[in-house]
């Protein structure tokens, strides 16, 4: 087998590896429509999601109170959020809330009691069914820790304070021994313009103003194989966000083992068939 020959092998088997070979999508937008009621001061771009621009109904609507958006890289397991309200300060006294994370399509959004008007209460986490939760330690004092704690029915989340907004439910995890946590980080945060993050980004969220706080976080320790509902609101409840990643998804751009095992078996080939016509070359030339 002459020179030429090995080459065209070797170009048919790198080609058939590389193929294989997943290609980077980056982050991808996973923001879906609330679904309660809202109130609107702008547009959202994106068909029947509406977000961007609104807040909950009859709460206070403007850019500084608006959760936008939320975004997954499936090649590096990163949730982005964009949002409107600055998680670092506080509002009107009010902070950014958890975000609570149910991998088998369980959670519900517990009653508020009849008995408890505005105000905060806490209820055990088997009346809401989350999985995990991301739970920001304290962004007001500069501090952008994080722990991913993996709840048990026993786990104790905290509502919104006003009842209102019980829909936005819950907006807190109080931690606590019932709570185990399998990974901490600490959340990158930037800011943005409305155009950057389309450009940067690649999330359309309209042209409603103010200042995009964008922010991520790494949960390579969560199983997110069956898919996921991400849920985040500020603790008075006056925003809600939603996203939800397919089933699939978190793990389809991740190359398996055979496939990686494939690509070095095929380059090794080559390197030995070369190797061995090179010898031979140089047998016939002695």
């Amino acid at each position: 087998m002459n020179t030429r020959t090995y080459q065209i092998l070797a170009a048919a088997l790198i080609a058939g590896a590389v193929s294989n070979l997943p290609v980077r999508a980056g982050y991808v937008d996973i923001t879906v429509n609330d679904g309660l009621p809202s109130s609107n001061y702008g547009t959202d771009p994106r068909p029947g999601i509406n977000e961007s621009g609104q807040v909950a109904a009859n709460c206070v609507a403007d850019a500084s109170w608006d959760l936008r958006a939320m975004a997954f890289d499936v090649n590096t397991n990163k949730l982005m959020v964009v949002s409107g309200f600055n998680p670092q300060t506080t509002n009107e006294g009010i902070g950014i809330g958890d975000i609570f994370i149910d991998t088998n399509k369980s959670y519900t959004v517990p009653s508020r009691p009849s008995n408890v008007g505005d105000g905060y209460f806490t209820y055990a986490n088997s009346a809401a069914g989350y999985e995990y939760a991301i739970h920001l330690i304290d962004p007001t004092t500069g501090n952008l820790s994080y722990n991913i704690a993996a709840l048990s029915g026993a786990s104790v989340l905290q509502s919104t304070g006003y009842a209102q907004n019980a829909g936005s439910d819950p907006a807190k995890l109080i931690p606590s021994g019932a709570d185990k946590i399998v990974s901490s980080g600490f959340f990158n945060l930037t800011t943005k313009t409305d155009a950057q993050v389309l450009s940067d980004l690649g999330i359309n969220i309209g042209t409603n103003g103010g200042t995009n706080y964008v922010f991520t976080f790494d949960l390579s320790s969560v199983s997110l194989a069956n898919g996921a509902t991400f849920r985040l609101t500020e603790t008075c409840g006056n925003d809600l966000l939603v996203g939800q990643l397919a089933a699939g998804a978190a793990t389809a751009a991740v190359p398996e083992t055979s496939t990686w095992v494939m690509g070095f078996l095929a380059l090794g080939t080559v390197a030995v068939m070369v190797r061995r016509n090179s010898r031979s070359s140089e047998s016939v030339e002695g």
